[in-house]
C-alpha cells in the first residue's frame, strides 16, 4: 500500500475544514515528503476545496504504515498571517453568501452552530 492510497483510505476517519462533510473519496496529491513528514494536498470530494495536510507517520517503512499511528495538522493560515508571511485577502461574494445560507436555517445558540456542520446547499 503507498502512503496515498494510505492517507486515501484513512480519509475517511476525517471531515473537510470548509464544509464538514467526510472526506471519503478526497483527491490526494503529494506535496513533499522529508523523513516521517509527508505534505499533501487534499481536495475535498464534496465541496472541491483544496487545502493542505502535513502529516506525520511513526513506524519504519511503507510495509509498517497500516500499524502505525497518524498525526494530522491543518495548516492555519492564521498563523502565518502573524508572522507576516500570509495576507488573507477580502472577504470573497460567495464566503458571505455561504455564511448567510447557512446562518438563515439556523436557530440555535453560538455554540451549537459552531459544532454543526454545514447543511447541503439547495
Amino acid at each position: 500500500m503507498s502512503i496515498i492510497e494510505f492517507i486515501q483510505d484513512r480519509a475517511r476517519y476525517y471531515n473537510c475544514p470548509v464544509c464538514g462533510r467526510n472526506l471519503k473519496g478526497c483527491e490526494v496529491r503529494m506535496l513533499n515528503h522529508v523523513d516521517d513528514r509527508f505534505t499533501v494536498q487534499v481536495t475535498c470530494a464534496s465541496c472541491h476545496v483544496t487545502f493542505i495536510v502535513i502529516l506525520a507517520i511513526q513506524g519504519q517503512g511503507l510495509e509498517m504504515v497500516q500499524d502505525s499511528e497518524v498525526e494530522v495538522e491543518i495548516d492555519d493560515r492564521r498563523a502565518d498571517a502573524a508572522e507576516g508571511g500570509y495576507e488573507p485577502g477580502p472577504i470573497e461574494l460567495d464566503e458571505l453568501l455561504d455564511v448567510h445560507l447557512t446562518l438563515r436555517a439556523f436557530d440555535g445558540s453560538l455554540t451549537d452552530l459552531l459544532k454543526q456542520p454545514e447543511q447541503p446547499r439547495s
